[in-house]
């Protein structure tokens, strides 16, 4: 049987880069930078989003891609924000509805990925989502996520799924369960759903599994078990050849002897891996996409039919089903 092989993007959303607001908020900042001295880049263009539909088109990578409802606060893509440009908007989300889904789910990254949205009067709290989400209950959070979803579906992009912004939701888990499963099912009337929160990258032993199930619903956890060490190609100036293959290497060598891609494949077990947006942008210079796209290539060479990709809808699936993990939780 061919091991599944899952690819989970964090953080997009139509042009702004929200790790920008991320960056100016940890650094106290209106000027924040990376590593290198560099300005962090405060928007990824259009044409970014289609170099990442080719290459995901050419080696057939499934998973998720998340789109940020309300990205950092700014406004709804649905209308957009003061100095959004309307057509680059409206082309991102052509591009996304065409050649993104067909190959990877769509998830609402909650809101903003940024300061938490009040939804009585859609201004910003002063609390950022992840920690406003440690106090809160399935009441007050399923019309938040609601809100998520319904922005979505308002621009033809129906989420599958929930994805977390940072680990929001982790101190409670069990109130953040149903309240997915209480938006999915009112907005979506979906009932067999997964979600992604939890990162596991050291041990090789499979940690996706199911949290609920009754009858023929269920709700999977989804755990990344892959680093993001392309997360490294913001904070540097190369772009060389030699240096894209060793951020490669870190995941996969060329003869396949070595990196976390090879561990979880010589133990067997089905690979979720997660990158971020920002990471692949690589502030400008798309290093971290052309890195992405080089250890696909290995993948594809050193593995062909021994892995099959999956969007995380159809993994999650398979974990639900009669043969797959349950781990019933409530």
């Amino acid at each position: 049987m061919s091991i599944p092989i899952t690819l989970i993007i964090d953080d997009p959303a139509p042009l702004i880069n929200v790790y920008w607001w991320h960056a100016a908020e940890m650094q106290e900042t209106e000027s924040p930078t990376v590593a290198s001295g560099e300005p962090v880049a405060r928007t990824i263009p259009v044409d970014f989003l289609r170099r990442f539909a080719d290459i995901i088109s050419h080696r057939a990578i499934k998973g998720k891609f998340s789109v940020l409802p309300y990205p950092a606060g700014l406004g709804a893509i649905t209308d957009g924000w003061p100095g959004c440009d309307e057509r680059e908007l409206n082309a991102w989300l052509d591009v996304a509805r065409q050649s993104i889904t067909p190959l990877m789910d769509i998830t609402p990254e909650i809101l903003t990925h940024a300061k938490t949205l009040d939804l009585d009067s859609l201004t910003l709290l002063p609390e950022n989502e992840r920690v406003w989400s440690r106090h809160q209950t399935a009441a007050t959070m399923t019309p938040y996520i609601s809100y998520a979803l319904e922005i979505l579906n308002a621009v033809d992009l129906e989420a599958t799924g929930v994805t977390s912004p940072w680990d929001f939701g982790i101190d409670v888990e069990a109130e953040y369960q149903l309240a997915i499963r209480d938006a999915m099912r009112q907005v979506n009337d979906r009932t067999q759903i997964w979600y992604f929160l939890h990162q596991e990258n050291e041990k090789t032993d499979f940690h996706s599994r199911v949290v609920y199930r009754r009858e023929n619903d269920w709700q999977v956890s989804l755990y990344s078990q892959v680093g993001d060490n392309i997360w490294n190609t913001m904070n540097s100036l190369e772009t060389g050849a030699d240096y894209v293959s060793s951020v490669a290497d870190d995941y996969l060598s060329e003869d396949g002897t070595s990196g976390r891609l090879a561990e979880l494949f010589d133990a067997g077990t089905p690979i979720v891996w997660c990158t971020h947006w920002q990471s692949l942008y690589a502030n400008g210079r798309a290093t971290g996409l052309q890195a992405l796209d080089e250890i696909c290539r290995r993948v594809d060479a050193l593995w062909g039919d021994e892995i099959e990709w999956m969007k995380c809808s159809e993994l999650a699936a398979m974990i639900a089903a009669p043969t797959g993990e349950r781990n019933e939780t409530r």
